[in-house]
């Protein structure tokens, strides 16, 4: 696999790193959604007649044509809902539903890793992630498990009690200071975020990771949030004293300063390596992929002409772009969440597109455009889909619970009419 030409590098540090660890998120500056005009069509064909003996998807193809399923509402947390999610994938022609299975650092599978979690919600005794595997099997769907890696807390457990060994309670924000994993902004707030630059973070993430590589017949690992908040964060002391080590500096780094940014972009690149080491230890291979940040004008654009002026790379430390050339991941999921009937953010998917098709080619490494339904009608969403096709040859769908703005329409038969082109 790709990754393989990274591990070869990246080996010392992974092996220092292993011996000490929902949703994808939109531009924060986004304004809010509104709906654009959609223009009626002819009713589109029921499902397809199932074939049991349609042969399963080379690796290459892994996520051609996928559909993100999140945790933060109850359709994963039943056998029928889990039944549905299949269903409804099967008659949009998917070929792949990118599951989550972990929320905020708690378990909707057998884990000796995370604990259960206390979701008051998910039916008892259920594992998504084995009734999903077990379902989709029937319809010939990949299933991606999928992991926020650095995310420790969520309003929705406000009044829920805390599952022994939880992150969020043993290393967060509250628990004893030498003990907190989570990082802290430049102004000293602690946060509910996993500091990447900690070898105990590394290491959890190497022990979630690997646990489901090994346990689970899963055809992929899908990484979110292998990223920092912002340049204001990662100020936890002992990241701190580790770049001094490293790099000689004195004192607290400006969140601007150039070589400060270059250290935490190291420490993401070794958190997804992490990952990627433990996924070759489990003796298994399943595919290994990012959703990876598209916030604002893309790589081209007059304001970033390069990768390296991307929101991305300045902002939240994520040089995804660089993962591909080295090869640190199979598969590359871009989050290019933009509103089609803008004018502005139409412009920047078709450059975050343009230069996503190029990575790809460049690299070798798999490049699937990830699209937002849920910002745009069921047209605009399906021009987008076509869209990312055409430059591609893949896309993934967020989300299964929002695959448009109106909360009536799905796209699933429209997407099984049109083969995911985009035409009417």
């Amino acid at each position: 696999m790709a990754r393989a030409r990274w591990a070869a590098a990246s080996a010392a540090l992974v092996a220092v790193v292993l011996a000490a660890c929902g949703t994808p998120a939109p531009s924060p500056t986004e304004p809010p959604a509104t709906a654009s005009p959609t223009p009626s069509r002819a009713a589109p064909p029921g499902p397809p007649t199932p074939s049991p003996s349609d042969p399963a998807l080379a690796p290459e193809d892994a996520l051609t044509r996928a559909v993100w399923v999140h945790l933060f509402d109850d359709t994963l947390k039943t056998r029928a809902g889990i039944e549905q999610v299949v269903a409804d994938m099967w008659t949009a022609h998917a070929t792949a539903v990118v599951v989550e299975v972990v929320r905020r650092q708690d378990a909707y599978y057998a884990s000796d890793v995370l604990p259960r979690t206390a979701d008051p919600a998910l039916e008892p005794g259920l594992d998504v992630l084995q009734a999903m595997i077990e379902a989709a099997a029937a319809r010939n769907l990949e299933v991606h498990a999928w992991v926020p890696l650095t995310p420790t807390w969520h309003e929705q457990y406000a009044g829920l009690p805390a599952p022994d060994g939880w992150v969020a309670a043993e290393h967060g924000r509250t628990a004893p200071e030498n003990r907190r994993w989570v990082t802290r902004t430049v102004d000293g707030t602690w946060t509910d975020t996993l500091d990447p630059a900690l070898p105990e973070v590394r290491a959890h993430v190497a022990a979630v990771v690997g646990e489901i590589a090994e346990r689970y017949d899963v055809d992929g690992i899908h990484l979110d949030y292998a990223r920092y908040d912002s340049p204001e964060h990662g100020y936890h002391p002992r990241a701190l004293e580790l770049y001094r080590a490293e790099t000689g500096a004195a004192g607290t780094p400006a969140p601007g300063d150039p070589a400060w940014l270059a250290w935490r972009r190291a420490q993401v690149d070794a958190l997804v390596a992490a990952a990627q080491e433990a996924i070759d230890a489990s003796g298994r291979r399943p595919v290994l992929s990012a959703a990876v940040i598209c916030w604002g004008e893309g790589p081209g654009g007059p304001g970033t002409p390069s990768f390296a002026d991307t929101r991305a790379y300045r902002e939240v430390m994520q040089d995804w772009a660089g993962w591909a050339e080295r090869g640190l991941v199979d598969v590359l999921v871009p989050m290019n969440y933009f509103r089609e009937h803008d004018a502005q953010q139409a412009a920047w998917l078709r450059q975050w597109l343009a230069f996503e098709a190029g990575l790809e080619a460049a690299t070798g490494t798999s490049v699937v455009p990830g699209i937002a339904g849920y910002l745009n009608s069921r047209d605009d969403a399906l021009a987008q889909v076509g869209l990312a096709m055409r430059s591609s040859r893949a896309v993934a769908l967020y989300s299964y619970q929002g695959s448009t703005n109106d909360p009536s329409e799905t796209l699933w038969r429209w997407l099984s009419a049109v083969d995911w082109s985009g035409a009417p």
